[in-house]
């Protein structure tokens, strides 16, 4: 049956990443398709909208409340709406509680677990016991960035207790689960027991082919011999900026002609900084700040190499330059299929600042050619598999 009335819910659209972008791709895909679209959210900035805002601006709806009132306005305004499907990749639980004994069905998209977000406490749950140390020491992600034991007081305890639970029974609920990659998909395994579906696409079509439109070179005063390593990303410990800057800093005592830009921001901005100061190459390394869309691409075409050091699933921006046919060093925690990583241009190499640097050497003294078929990593690509998810599962209205 045709569907006709899809709800997108995201508890909060606060700032522009990854799962943002996500949210507006998915909100475009079922527009062109004629099918009505509404985004809910508890909270909104407008400026994390960006770009996308006049598209999407009159199709949301902010749910008003606190608590538990919220869950009940959200509820309301389900039936309201009567969508054929919500589709939520953050607000889990709310939206198990507001869709609670009706027949409104939903999907989730888990981008990734709670192991991929340490200051997410439901991974220490009793209802995580028995898994936790088995998925926490089998990434060095993992074992680097999660504690092994919580600190927090007894009401935080039975807090995430009982978030814990819920997120458990919101999953298990769910008419599918999407992730992004195997490793995700093995965490949500032994997690929840649940089986879940890979989609893959992050792309924008039109980056294929894709002309300049400034010349970065000339922006930043930089000769054509002069070798670019380009890093996107924001500016926290999880994307391992430091690890890439004590990497460069070896490098550059190798070679002479090379230059890192770092473009993002972020609360790790002035301790990367003054890291940098104290390895003396900041005169090498350029924090480039935000660089919004209209300018971004044009770095990827700059570059000659982009570095990925970053504990992170599937980062859209890797796959980006690889659409620019740039050579990526890519850290050894990547779970892409092996057609992109087993490609001439990528060059895989443990988080550590040794492992970076000769990876990075590497990559620049290397003649790799050839080129990475990505016509299939487009977000219509991803969110086909998303649509046919629905398609079997959902009766439409």
């Amino acid at each position: 049956m045709m569907l006709k009335k899809v709800v997108l819910f995201h508890a909060g659209i606060v700032g522009f990443g990854g799962a943002e972008r996500l949210l507006f791709e998915e909100y475009k895909f079922f527009k062109r398709k004629g099918i009505k679209t509404r985004i809910l959210t508890f909270e909104l900035r407008e400026e994390a909208l960006g770009k996308y805002y006049d598209e999407i601006i009159n199709d949301i709806e902010i749910v008003k409340g606190k608590s538990l009132q919220q869950v009940l306005m959200l509820r309301k305004k389900l039936w309201e709406i009567k969508p054929d499907v919500v589709i939520t990749a953050c607000g889990w639980a709310p939206l198990f509680l507001a869709t609670l004994f009706t027949k409104i069905p939903y999907i989730i998209h888990i981008h990734g677990t709670m192991f991929w977000f340490p200051e997410s406490l439901s991974k220490y749950a009793l209802i995580h016991r028995r898994v936790f140390n088995e998925i926490r020491n089998t990434l060095k992600g993992h074992r680097e960035f999660i504690s092994p034991k919580p600190n927090c007081s007894f009401q935080k305890r039975f807090l995430l207790e009982l978030g814990a639970i819920l997120d458990y029974l919101a999953v298990r609920k769910a008419e599918e689960v999407i992730v992004l990659t195997e490793r995700v998909r093995w965490e949500v395994k032994r997690l929840y027991g649940r089986d879940s579906i890979i989609a893959r696409g992050c792309l924008d079509p039109t980056i294929f082919n894709y002309k300049p439109k400034k010349d970065v070179r000339k922006k930043l005063n930089l000769y054509s011999d002069v070798k670019i390593i380009l890093s996107v990303s924001r500016l926290d410990p999880r994307k391992r900026i430091d690890v890439l800057i004590k990497s460069f800093a070896k490098l550059s005592t190798k070679m002479d002609n090379v230059v890192l830009i770092i473009a993002g921001i972020g609360p790790d901005e002035k301790r990367l900084k003054s890291l940098a100061r104290k390895l003396n190459c900041l005169n090498k390394i350029m924090f480039a700040g935000f660089v919004n869309d209209d300018e971004l691409w044009d770095y990827y075409h700059a570059c000659d190499l982009f570095a990925c050091p970053g504990w992170t699933t599937s980062p859209i921006t890797a796959y980006e330059a690889l659409a620019f046919q740039k050579k990526v060093v890519w850290t050894s925690e990547a779970s892409e299929p092996d057609e992109i990583l087993n490609s001439p241009l990528v060059f895989i190499a443990n988080p550590d600042s040794d492992a970076f640097a000769d990876a990075l050497q590497e990559a620049l003294n290397s003649n790799a050619k050839g080129s990475v078929d990505l016509s299939n990593y487009t977000w219509n690509d991803y969110f086909k598999t998303v649509y046919k998810a629905i398609q079997r599962h959902v009766k439409c209205t």
